[in-house]
């Protein structure tokens, strides 16, 4: 009995055991299923599909399907990328790219971190940007099918270029980096055979002709260069072959008509010029985009106004501005889709490399005058306190003796000091000998140096270098400065005549050879210069 009770709940278990698999299999089917239905379904809408996606994605979580979480996210995240929501594609993608659904899911991880990597690129993200586009890189290197693995290979060079085109202001050789990026991409695209299901050879040349307008874009951006127009023209002309052979109708082509437009606005071939942008304006409508479409209508404005024909200029002009208003308003929380916006944000006609130097040189030329204008007052504030505590110094009666600097808040020791290189008894004998020197304004003459009032001191240059700095506590320089400035502080305090002499004469007064040592001079003792002096006494009188 107990041998055939334990054999019914092995049975029993089993049995629940292989029920529940079933049920898994048959439910992952459903949503494979429900996967592809919605894939090919163009009946409904983006928000409704949406909304079925997120309910597929919530099922494959309830019962562990990882690989039904990442191509649901996957498809929700394609929805987000046309309806050009990046926040929502970052927060998204940063929730998929943590599961791991083994080598089935290469390709998906790897247009995950890609469209990740754009969004990162458009919100500002450079690093977080370039580092998620070299992971998308490393998962499509790992798909095992040639076609699909060089197609996302080339998709994610195509893209990285963004990373490169957001660090033009840092990196003047980005250029070459967003070239050689490009050919990576073209390389790749090359060795999609065309014989795959979904990678037809309509996406492959796709791929290459994408490439072939950045890289036109690339030589328009520096037309001015010899030779550059050539290359232009060149890979231009390839994409517009490559667009009519394989019937390319998309909004890439309207995007190639417009840089055609620019190309002949450059080569002054306006009436191409014109030709191509209203070639643009026709498709455009077929495909909608405001980036395209702006385009257009700048173009055919700069082609009309050249061949002087103002009023079809004025029209385009007008459309031109209304447009671009509306649709800086509309970038402050969106941008563009994938494709357009890569190329947009890096084309450099006049007009959008003259607005952003204005707004940076503006930006920063505003920082400078307020840093100004704040140093400036505080400077002003600090400049004013040294004046009046000056002007405090002299108008003190106790101030009697004009040695007595009222430069510097420093007390004099009168007490005699040791040294190991003079006698007590000689440093007194040099002090008093300093004290007649201050008294008879010998200072003022033009020619005092250490040796000279070293030989009319009768002394030695050392002995007196040393009382200098050990009882006037500063060197021969300073010293002799202090006196001087000192003097012609008091003179032009005193003496209201001073205040009307021009600088030279009052620094031959005190004993200057050149009035801008005699400034520099005034300006280190007192912390303000000689004219700020005598336009505030000026002022106070």
């Amino acid at each position: 009995m107990r041998k055939f009770l334990l054999l019914f709940l092995l049975f029993f278990f089993g049995s629940l055991s292989f029920y529940a698999q079933t049920k898994n299999i048959l439910t992952e089917e459903y949503i494979d299923s429900k996967l592809e239905e919605l894939r090919f379904n163009e009946t409904i809408s983006d928000a409704e599909k949406e909304k079925a996606l997120f309910n597929l994605k919530a099922e494959s979580e309830k019962i562990g399907y990882k690989w039904g979480i990442l191509k649901s996210g996957r498809r929700i995240i394609e929805i987000y990328e046309r309806q050009k929501k990046n926040k929502e594609i970052i927060e998204l993608a940063t929730e998929l790219k943590k599961i791991d659904a083994g080598p089935q899911s290469y390709r998906t991880m790897a247009n995950i971190y890609r469209s990740r990597a754009l969004a990162l690129g458009y919100t500002g993200l450079n690093d977080a940007s370039l580092k998620d586009f070299r992971t998308a890189v490393s998962y499509a290197k790992k798909i095992k099918d040639p076609n699909v693995r060089n197609y996302t290979l080339s998709f994610c060079y195509c893209q990285m270029t963004l990373y490169f085109l957001n660090e033009r202001f840092k990196n003047k050789n980005y250029r070459d980096s967003v070239i050689a990026y490009s050919n990576k991409s073209i390389d790749a695209a090359q060795l999609i055979d065309g014989k795959h299901q979904e990678i037809t050879l309509k996406k492959k040349y796709d791929m290459i002709s994408f490439n072939y307008v950045r890289l036109g874009i690339t030589s328009l951006e520096e037309a001015n260069k010899p030779g550059n127009l050539q290359i232009a023209e060149k890979y231009l002309t390839q994409s517009l072959d490559i667009v009519n052979k394989y019937n390319l109708v998309n909004g890439d082509k309207v995007l190639l008509l417009n840089q055609l437009s620019w190309l002949y606005l450059e080569k002054k071939d306006y009436s191409k010029a014109i030709e191509y942008a209203n070639l643009s304006r026709i498709l455009e409508k077929q495909f909608p985009d405001p980036s395209n479409r702006v385009e257009s209508f700048e173009f055919l404005a700069s082609a009309y106004s050249e061949i002087g024909d103002l009023k079809n200029a004025k029209i385009y002009m007008d459309k031109y501005t209304s447009l671009k208003d509306s649709l800086r308003v509309i970038e402050k929380d969106n941008t563009n889709d994938s494709s357009n916006i890569l190329l947009s944000d890096s084309k450099k006609t006049q007009e959008k490399r003259s607005l952003l130097k204005i707004v940076i040189i503006s930006f920063v030329f505003l920082l400078v005058l307020l840093f100004m204008a704040y140093y400036w007052k505080k400077k002003s504030r600090i400049t004013h306190a040294k004046y009046e505590d000056l002007i405090a110094k002299l108008s003190n009666e106790n101030i009697v003796d004009s040695r007595e600097s009222p430069l510097k808040v420093e007390s004099k020791d009168s007490k005699i000091k040791s040294s190991v290189t003079i006698t007590d008894e000689t440093a007194k004998v040099l002090l008093a000998k300093l004290e007649k020197f201050e008294n008879s304004e010998k200072y003022l003459r033009n020619d005092v140096s250490l040796t000279w009032m070293a030989n009319h001191l009768n002394t030695n240059t050392k002995y007196l270098s040393e009382v200098i700095k050990v009882y006037k506590n500063q060197n021969f320089t300073s010293y002799i400065n202090e006196l001087r400035i000192n003097y012609i502080v008091r003179k032009l305090y005193e003496n209201p005549v001073y205040r009307e002499y021009k600088i030279t004469y009052l620094a031959e007064e005190c004993g200057y050879v050149t009035p801008r040592v005699f400034v520099n001079a005034f300006k280190q003792q007192t912390g303000f210069t000689p004219s700020y002096f005598v336009e505030q006494l000026k002022a106070s009188a």
